[in-house]
């Protein structure tokens, strides 16, 4: 096991010892990242702890249906005094603690910050304590361990048995990826146990497509590009190709999986325009190829077969051509 990590006694200690407590997850969050935040929310206001759930952009309107409560806020300057006085912070799922954004700047002086996570953090990270399991398949997994350890009554609450369930099936893919070993199964039966329904979580998040997403799924399917006999699948999608289909960003979240679904593709990426000289990379795999390297030569990262960055280029073309190269020169060398 793949661990870097200080106990979670050694957390729940600095809880303890804490007044005003900050929750959040990356930019354009996942449901891995909003379960975790949400789980420990709950657990936090269970012992009397002043705590938010403060996020630096919107959740998609697919995963609304976790916060019933609606307790996630959304940044605003309206937001400043309290963070600045804070004396923790929990990140969830963040592998680089830039994707913050404008809350990073607030909370660096912050006495403890804390990152709970599946990916490797980036080199030179601020925060002074780390849990971090690579082996994890979710970070939702990290907590439903570490609520489970330390206060298992807390997972009787349906608020957090629904979120925790939620972070872990979309991170897993259903329980379809590599990364799903006998525990998550394990986990997710206790889960059903406290009175989740796996047919309404999979109905809001998998069934529940909007009209844009339907334009924006087609868009870039008329866009793939082939390479490498057609093991080697990708797109770029600009701000434009969105505002062509009324969408927006958290509509494009499962593109890159998507590619690869597709018969004889062994990799896929995608990259997309996430501001003015900004773009994303998503990396997949099946089995066959390695490429976390890959994303680590963009400064990003992630895991074997899941994996991304986020680039700073006035030329996407050419950052396309570099990731080609790259992974033409894998291909070869494997085969």
């Amino acid at each position: 096991m793949h661990k870097l990590s200080i106990s979670f006694d050694t957390v729940k200690n600095i809880i303890d010892d804490s007044h005003s407590i900050l929750l959040s997850t990356h930019e354009n969050p996942d449901c891995d990242g909003l379960g975790s935040e949400i789980a420990i929310y709950y657990y936090l206001k269970s012992i009397g702890k002043d705590c938010k759930v403060i996020n630096c952009t919107e959740m998609s309107s697919k995963y609304k249906f976790i916060d019933p409560e609606d307790i996630i806020q959304v940044y605003s300057p309206d937001h400043d005094d309290w963070l600045k006085k804070i004396d923790l912070a929990i990140i969830f799922d963040i592998g680089n603690y830039t994707r913050l954004r404008q809350i990073h700047s607030l909370i660096i002086n912050c006495k403890n910050k804390v990152s709970i996570d599946h990916h490797l953090s980036v080199k030179n990270s601020f925060f002074n304590h780390e849990i971090i399991d690579v082996d994890a398949p979710a970070t939702g997994y990290i907590v439903w361990d570490f609520l489970n350890d330390l206060n298992p009554e807390s997972l009787n609450n349906n608020f957090v048995a629904n979120a925790l369930y939620s972070a872990i099936i979309t991170d897993t893919g259903s329980f379809r990826y590599s990364n799903t070993n006998p525990k998550t199964h394990l986990i997710a039966a206790s889960l059903l146990e406290k009175g989740v329904h796996p047919n309404e979580v999979y109905q809001n998040i998998y069934e529940n497509r909007t009209k844009s997403q339907i334009r924006l799924l087609a868009h870039v399917i008329d866009k793939i590009e082939y390479r490498c006999k057609g093991e080697l699948a990708y797109v770029i999608l600009f701000e434009s190709d969105f505002q062509a289909c009324n969408s927006n960003l958290s509509e494009n979240e499962g593109m890159a999986d998507f590619i690869r679904s597709i018969e004889g593709v062994e990799i896929s990426f995608v990259v997309t325009q996430i501001g003015e000289e900004k773009y994303k990379i998503s990396f997949r795999s099946r089995r066959k190829y390695i490429i976390n390297d890959i994303a680590e030569q963009f400064s990003g990262g992630g895991h074997a077969l899941a994996s991304g960055a986020t680039v700073t280029t006035k030329d996407p073309e050419n950052l396309v051509s570099q990731i080609i190269s790259s992974l033409k020169e894998r291909i070869k060398n494997v085969n």
